[in-house]
């Protein structure tokens, strides 16, 4: 790339040399003063097409705009002939120098004529100049070159159907897990329908690496047939991604079914509410020991009453176990007595 501040540099130090302010040099170009402030910070460069008219107006050389610095014969031979297809080979490292001031169509006949294969670093740095059709063509052959890691610097430019048609012979070849990389810029609609396959291929464990970008529909419909077969147990993997609604559906049906203590490997995720109610329940028919596994979660105001409860009727002994969960001053009243 060119050095920006350089070009900037220079471009400052000979509008002050023609005493020809930012907004003078603005209208002569026909673009903002605020184009032209970027230009000479170093943050944006001028388009090719204005590169001419600069060197017109300051009466220079492009090469004495530019620095002489590499790139600057490739510009100067673009400006003077756009018929780019007949030219010489074109040295990648110039290509990639200047591809920032070309215009798309500019940048697609350049690229056209590199003599060499671009890596994935130069591929990184050229993506945003060339066009969807280039691309899309580049995405094919590193695909099938490197897989889907392949397609890692080129997603965010490549068509959705590109895209999506790799993501799908990647899928067959390695499964959910083998999209990852891509996984941000892949369709919805393409994600939930692999997840269902996989889900079905794999259960909840394929699922785990894309759970962030599969719809929480699917995850929700894969959650509930997993609670079926397995249990919450069988939950813990995807349960940041699944809907509260679930989760709580999921820990009152397992508490029912083998008590209080089953639902301990997702009670973090459990609603207050539910976890009051199945407390409740649970001391109700097997007594206040059947809440130490989950006595982190349970409201503190609930477990003294029940623990009060539970001293009334069969001593300060049967609370010892839930002691560390229990108000202070609850436990140094029972002493007190």
């Amino acid at each position: 790339m060119f050095d920006m501040k350089k070009v900037g540099k220079r471009i400052a130090q000979l509008r002050k040399e023609n005493k020809i302010t930012q907004m003078m040099l603005a209208d002569q170009l026909g673009v903002s003063f605020q184009a032209i402030s970027n230009w000479e910070r170093g943050e944006t460069m001028p388009d090719i097409s204005k590169l001419p008219e600069l060197a017109r107006i300051f009466d220079v050389s492009i090469d004495d705009i530019l620095g002489n610095s590499k790139g600057t014969q490739l510009v100067k031979n673009i400006v003077e002939n756009d018929n780019i297809t007949e030219a010489t080979p074109i040295d990648k490292e110039e290509f990639i120098t200047v591809v920032p001031i070309l215009s798309i169509d500019q940048a697609d006949k350049v690229y056209q004529n590199i003599d060499g294969d671009l890596s994935s670093k130069d591929l990184a740095m050229v993506a945003p100049f060339l066009s969807e059709d280039i691309l899309n063509d580049l995405a094919m052959k590193e695909y099938k070159g490197r897989g889907i890691k392949g397609l890692v610097t080129l997603a965010p430019y490549i068509s959705q159907e590109i895209l999506d048609e790799c993501a799908e012979e990647g899928f067959k070849l390695h499964g959910l897990k083998g999209l990852t990389p891509v996984a941000p810029f892949l369709s919805e609609a393409v994600i939930d329908t692999f997840a269902n396959q996989e889900y079905e291929a794999n259960g909840l464990q394929g699922l785990t690496a894309m759970a962030p970008f599969i719809s929480q529909e699917i995850l929700n419909e894969c959650a509930k047939k997993e609670l079926e077969s397995n249990g919450v147990k069988g939950l813990t993997s995807i349960i940041p991604f699944i809907s509260q609604e679930i989760i709580d559906e999921a820990a009152k049906k397992e508490c029912e079914v083998n008590g209080l203590a089953a639902i301990s490997s997702i009670a973090y995720s459990v609603s207050e509410d539910v976890i009051s109610e199945c407390a409740q329940k649970s001391y109700q028919t097997n007594g206040i020991k059947s809440l130490v596994s989950l006595a982190p979660f349970i409201k503190k105001e609930l477990l003294n009453e029940m623990a009060l409860d539970a001293i009334s009727k069969n001593g300060i002994s049967e609370v010892i176990a839930i002691m560390p969960f229990i108000d202070e001053k609850l436990i140094k009243g029972m002493f007190a007595k």
